[in-house]
């Protein structure tokens, strides 16, 4: 189904078009544009900004990796609206890091929420994962909000941990998301 481009999709529409793929070294040229746009500076943690000859080297080093997942999410004609990760995968007790960034043309849309939705039933169930978690800051409310949704509990704080871009230390909030709360068993 396609729908025109002035329209904004439901919710049930992204999640009806969007798709889960393992990133490749194509993407990252996108994947350092979107990073380096400054709508992502508020809710990423890293420095910018973002070299493609760095990411590139980043890419190479962690081909292959067991601790981590990097993947892209597409829409049905293959084109790419977000970015997204499990990291500091551990072999017990199989837990991992989520991360995701969208388009950010495309934030606030609900893709955010659908992208975390399927990164976790992707990751519970691909990689046999029994927990995920994340870091976020209080000043990412529309992605604190999505991760309500998807159904992960703030779990603690931790004070003055995290640098932002302006070197202010903020606190980083702690969410996490059991597999048997998403649905996939008892652990």
């Amino acid at each position: 189904m396609s729908c025109p481009r002035s329209r904004t999709l439901t919710t049930s529409e992204w999640l009806r078009n969007i798709r889960i793929r393992e990133l490749q070294q194509e993407d990252l040229a996108t994947c350092v544009q979107r990073m380096n746009d400054p709508r992502m500076y508020g809710s990423m943690h890293f420095d910018v900004p973002i070299v493609m000859e760095n990411t590139i080297r980043w890419f190479e080093r962690n081909r292959g990796n067991a601790t981590r997942s990097d993947i892209v999410f597409t829409d049905d004609k293959d084109r790419i609206v977000g970015f997204g990760g499990l990291t500091s995968i551990s072999e017990s007790p199989r837990m991992a890091e989520l991360y995701v960034f969208v388009n950010p043309a495309s934030q606030q849309r609900g893709l955010g929420t659908q992208a975390t939705l399927l990164l976790c039933q992707w990751g519970f169930a691909r990689l046999g994962l029994h927990k995920i978690y994340l870091l976020t800051n209080e000043d990412n409310a529309p992605a604190i909000g999505a991760y309500e949704k998807c159904g992960f509990r703030l779990e603690g704080r931790h004070r003055g941990e995290y640098l932002d871009t302006q070197g202010v230390l903020k606190d980083r909030l702690y969410f996490g998301l059991l597999r048997s709360e998403f649905g996939y068993g008892h652990v």
